[in-house]
């Protein structure tokens, strides 16, 4: 699973960073624009592999 993370200096702008990433990937929104946890403005989405295997180090 992909995940990836938006930053901007205000709601606007965080918002249409999230929005253009939402028109070139089939991504979902996992959490909004907010400035709640440090004192820019995030947002977060993810996207699912293609053929949903796992990538990456797996831990036992």
């Amino acid at each position: 699973m992909a995940r990836y993370t938006v930053h901007g200096a205000t709601q606007r702008e965080c918002q249409d960073a999230l929005d253009e990433l939402s028109r070139l990937l089939d991504v979902t929104v996992t959490l909004l624009p907010t400035d709640r946890l440090g004192g820019s403005w995030i947002a977060r989405a993810t996207q699912k592999a293609p053929d949903q295997t796992v990538r990456g180090l797996a831990v036992r």
